[in-house]
């Protein structure tokens, strides 16, 4: 994995190729049932389903390249149980950043049936079989989703800046950052995201905030890459 800096790396494009299912032996699919098992008797309501874990990521000139590889939530949970290990394998996710005339970035804070209770960070999510558009994900169709389900926000009304940010977010870990901006305060949006999550019958986020670029959340309520992303905003114009 190509090294992306203490504070990110500019990536002009993204280029994720699907390649083939990731084939797990016996030994570690059993492993993987059985840590969920325990996960999901902890917490009935956790989700399973489509995921990807990606291969060879690397840079390319401007350009961010991975082979992504199909699997399952229940064996990306496992390999971050064990502390991420090994070298094959890296968690690649987007991450749209919206931020406000009044510069703060939207973050949620998750629900307690999720895998990241508690934590604060923007709304988004990891790659699914709806991102896939030929034999390609498309990062940016995640964004536009994730953003519609979990507080009811339609991009088209956010302008997004050209390119991305590759942030590292701890050990095997990469954030794929694009930046969405609005001319309103985040005062003018709270009500609405309040309203949406107000409506869900079982939302994914149990609240949401809007954090000042010049704030840091404390490590202990966040993920690896919020902080360097809030940084980068407060030397941003």
């Amino acid at each position: 994995m190509s090294p992306v800096g203490e504070t990110g790396r500019r990536a002009e494009r993204i280029d994720l190729t699907v390649g083939a299912p990731l084939d797990l032996d016996g030994e570690r699919r059993r492993a993987v049932e059985a840590h969920f098992a325990t996960m999901h008797t902890a917490n009935p309501k956790l989700w399973n389903g489509p995921f990807f874990l990606f291969e060879d990521a690397r840079f390319d000139g401007d350009a961010f390249r991975a082979t992504a590889r199909p699997t399952d939530y229940a064996t990306f949970l496992e390999w971050r149980g064990r502390g991420f290990p090994g070298d094959t394998h890296t968690h690649i996710f987007p991450v749209p950043a919206l931020t406000t005339a009044d510069r703060r970035l939207l973050v949620g804070v998750m629900g307690s049936a999720t895998a990241n209770a508690g934590l604060a960070y923007p709304p988004s999510g990891s790659f699914d079989h709806l991102d896939v558009v030929g034999d390609r994900l498309d990062p940016v169709a995640n964004m536009v989703r994730e953003l519609a389900e979990e507080v009811g926000i339609d991009a088209a009304d956010f302008t997004p800046d050209p390119g991305f940010t590759v942030i590292a977010s701890g050990p095997r870990r990469l954030a794929l950052v694009k930046r969405w901006r609005t001319p309103r305060a985040a005062a003018d949006l709270a009500a609405a995201i309040a309203d949406h999550l107000g409506r869900e019958h079982d939302p994914e986020l149990g609240g949401f905030d809007f954090v000042a670029f010049d704030e840091r959340l404390e490590t202990n309520r966040t993920v690896g890459y919020v902080n360097t992303l809030l940084g980068l905003l407060e030397a941003s114009v």
